[in-house]
């Protein structure tokens, strides 16, 4: 391979690295991931709450609308008003204003509020990128295949599986070690020290205990896994094939 070929191919697999860590994150954002795992483990924590499983359940799904999808405040304060009305707690008449103001356990305060529009603004602006890396990653891909062959364009594919494999691994070996340490590290990446931090008994935190979290650590590991491993069997086939291909039979 030329220089520039193999600084494409360099390109293509830090590209297709990255699109198959944010295949698995785009999983974590689908609404039926998180009704699922709000129905395993919203309000299952050993925390008092004024509201049954099924309230926090909804609650959960209007406040993932809101934190990665519509982003209606109207709506998911709507929601929150509803789950008090059908608790019958102290705040079951409080308008929105009102409900805004009131203990976190009842509702999303400003600062919850706060936080999940941070949420949003990073979440949406990654997309952006994370589409243009995608296309990056494609169009490296094609053109390996075409100008390479299959050898080159099977080298991409494993070489991006297998690295995202081994970082996977080791982040999923910190989560195991210390999971605290691992979300906090996260957060840290993206949101001001303190703006991420709730009361144990919040609606945020009732709605999304630890073990939400954890479960959805595991559906972004299930799918970035199970697509890089495929990339890697692809990628084998591919540059077996190729390497058939470039020998010359025998007369």
């Amino acid at each position: 391979m030329k220089l520039m070929d193999r600084i494409a191919a360099a390109v293509a697999a830090a590209a297709l690295a990255v699109t198959l860590v944010a295949a698995g994150l785009a999983a974590c954002c689908l609404p039926q991931t998180t009704q699922v795992l709000a129905e395993a483990f919203s309000g299952t924590e050993d925390t008092a709450t004024p509201f049954s499983h099924a309230q926090l359940v909804r609650a959960a799904v209007a406040t993932r609308d809101y934190t990665v999808g519509s982003h209606d405040r109207a709506a998911v304060m709507g929601v929150v008003a509803a789950v008090n009305r059908d608790a019958d707690t102290a705040f079951a008449d409080a308008d929105e204003a009102a409900l805004e103001t009131a203990p976190d356990v009842y509702t999303l305060d400003a600062e919850a509020l706060s936080h999940l529009d941070d949420v949003y603004g990073v979440v949406s602006t990654s997309f952006v990128a994370l589409g243009v890396i995608a296309l990056v990653a494609l169009a490296g891909c094609v053109f390996l295949g075409a100008r390479c062959g299959r050898r080159a364009l099977g080298g991409v594919l494993a070489l991006a599986g297998a690295a995202v494999i081994v970082v996977f691994a080791l982040l999923a070996a910190w989560v195991v070690v210390d999971f605290n340490g691992f979300f906090a590290a996260f957060h840290s990446l993206f949101f001001a020290d303190g703006s991420w931090t709730f009361s144990y008994d919040s609606l945020l935190i009732t709605m999304y205990p630890p073990a939400f979290w954890m479960g959805m650590g595991a559906v972004w590991l299930a799918v970035t896994g199970v697509l890089s491993i495929l990339a890697i069997i692809v990628g084998g086939f591919l540059r077996r094939s190729g390497r058939e291909h470039s020998v010359p039979k025998r007369s």
